[in-house]
């Protein structure tokens, strides 16, 4: 029964009407960005194909937790996200990051642990808009720590107040950012990850609840983080194939360009080509390891987003290497070659690899070589490293444990 004085059908409110344009216009964008992972002028296979989509969950995943989710500028979360899987993650990484505004003032403490590096970087993620402006980049060495690890230091647009300790007071631009957080990990099981907390010391109330203007700005970010990231990262990748660096690093020089415009850590020498591998080939990877505090190099596919490094080694770094003589050689293939250094292609036949140098004083070029599968014994020497079946797994076993461990799962 209708009550006197309405009408038998209901009168849409003005402000669910307007939410509903919302949510309509995000998921036909979201819909839209499958356009570059379903593009049929790429030369992709289909499981490529759908591991872009996988990748796009990732990424709106990822979103989600930084935008949607993770705090706001004035109550920030260190958020980190599992998997990572953009811009060529690193597998010995715990990535964290936060939305800061330093017109406020926010201090940043904890411990240290024993990771082989912790890093931060205050910086825009604009990847899309231009170049990334970094206002502040320091190390685990540069927090003035004490003895046991535990630190604490200020970001702030105000200079130190009187008897402050200027090492640990960071003036900066009152530029709303990000803080990035890299923490490297050598040994899997053994090392301490960075306990890490960040808060804003003048907030003002907090936001519990999201509202429509909010959610707008929300999805936006969210848009663009899920879309247009992942877009320009795998367009970055795409451009060595583009330019022909193709199995080879002839093109990196060993005094390498900043990389503090894409995000890359001024801490850090990266080098990356294309690699491409048929089921009877082998890439044969070979360089003279320089003094550093971390090292590693990464398999990744054409989305420019690592490899399953959980159960497979498609990864290696210092730790895990076997050296000979200062020399780290590596076998990339499909199938088990019986080394030690063995970099799983994973079923990719394609994709990129990545070298980085850490805290080096110099940043050596590796060589690499294509070369027949059933011909790899006959190109390196006589007593390199080998892994019967038993040993691979139970390396494998050690390496999954190790990764979960990171991420408490």
């Amino acid at each position: 029964m209708t009550p006197i004085g309405c009408n038998s059908e209901p009168v849409p409110d003005p402000t669910t009407a307007d939410l509903r344009r919302l949510w309509d216009g995000f998921c036909d964008d979201l819909k839209a960005g499958a356009d570059h992972v379903l593009d049929p002028d790429q030369p992709w296979d289909a499981t490529d194909r759908t591991e872009g989509l996988r990748h796009l969950l990732r990424s709106l995943a990822r979103g989600v937790s930084t935008t949607i989710e993770g705090g706001d500028h004035e109550h920030p979360e260190l958020a980190w996200v599992h998997p990572m899987k953009f811009g060529q993650d690193n597998p010995d990484g715990l990535y964290q990051a936060a939305r800061v505004d330093l017109s406020h003032t926010y201090r940043l403490s904890g411990n240290v642990g024993s990771v082989r590096y912790l890093g931060f970087t205050m910086m825009s993620f604009d990847f899309d808009g231009g170049p990334i402006e970094q206002l502040l980049n320091l190390n685990g060495d540069q927090l003035g720590a004490a003895a046991d690890g535990g630190f604490s230091v200020v970001f702030s647009p105000d200079p130190p107040p009187p008897g402050s300790d200027d090492d640990t007071w960071f003036q900066l631009p009152a530029h709303r950012s990000n803080l990035m957080v890299r923490q490297f990990f050598g040994d899997w099981e053994a090392e301490v990850p960075a306990d890490l907390h960040l808060e804003c010391i003048d907030p003002g109330p907090a936001v519990s609840r999201l509202d429509p203007d909010g959610l707008s700005s929300g999805l936006r970010q969210l848009l663009r983080l899920s879309v247009a990231v992942p877009a320009f990262w795998t367009g970055f990748g795409r451009r060595h194939l583009d330019r022909g660096e193709v199995n080879t690093f002839g093109h990196v020089s060993a005094t390498p360009e900043s990389t503090m415009s894409k995000g890359g850590s001024p801490d850090q020498s990266y080098g990356q080509c294309w690699w491409r591998v048929a089921e009877d080939e082998a890439l044969l990877y070979e360089v003279e390891v320089p003094e550093c505090s971390y090292w590693g190099v990464q398999l990744g596919d054409v989305w420019y987003q690592s490899l399953d490094w959980v159960n497979r080694q498609s990864s290696l770094n210092g730790q895990q290497a076997v050296i000979d003589d200062g020399v780290f050689r590596a076998v990339i293939s499909h199938r088990e070659p019986g080394i030690a250094n063995w970099l799983d292609t994973t079923g990719a036949s394609q994709g990129c690899i990545t070298y980085r140098w850490n805290q080096s004083a110099s940043a050596p070029v590796p060589s690499l070589r294509l070369v027949p599968f059933d011909d790899v014994a006959d190109h390196l020497p006589a007593d390199t490293a080998r892994l019967t079946p038993d040993e691979r797994a139970e390396s494998l076993r050690r390496r999954r444990r190790g990764a979960l461990r990171r991420f408490r799962r």
